[in-house]
């Protein structure tokens, strides 16, 4: 399996930090992975819990904890960010890619700099309008309707 940016590698996911971030080793290495493309409410520690955080880290874990996962970054995108997290996309062991997973369950929203065209920005895009539409996760919560 080829990814379209500068950096692959197949990792072992071994601890979700939050809806967004996971650890994995990548080559015998513990490494920081922040998903490409998505934000998730925050599920506390560094920042305040705030609402469906709880749910979307549960889910990150379900779906990606203890689990064999490929990485790759986005062309012309950073692989690190300023807190050294790797930025990738996830692709999962069933050939998902776990953002447009996630969004499209609610438990996140698309995230997508003014610079950047990633490469699955337009899927990211479709699957929160629909998560919307059908109330799916947090778009179920009135306040953030």
């Amino acid at each position: 399996m080829e990814g379209p940016g500068d950096f692959f590698a197949t990792a072992e996911a071994y601890e979700v930090v939050d809806g967004d971030t996971f650890r994995a080793v990548i080559g015998g290495e513990k490494t920081r992975v922040r998903i490409m493309g998505i934000n998730s409410p925050e599920s506390g520690g560094f920042r305040a819990e705030e609402d469906w955080g709880a749910e979307a880290k549960a889910y990150a874990k379900r779906k990606l904890e203890g689990r064999t996962v490929h990485l790759f970054t986005d062309p012309g995108d950073p692989a690190y960010d300023q807190y050294d997290r790797l930025l990738a996309h996830v692709v999962m062991e069933n050939g998902m890619n776990y953002a447009v997973l996630a969004v499209a369950e609610g438990m996140a929203h698309t995230y997508i700099l003014r610079h950047q065209e990633l490469v699955i920005g337009d899927t990211l895009r479709k699957a929160e309008r629909l998560a919307k539409a059908e109330k799916r996760g947090m778009w179920a919560s009135p306040a953030l309707d």
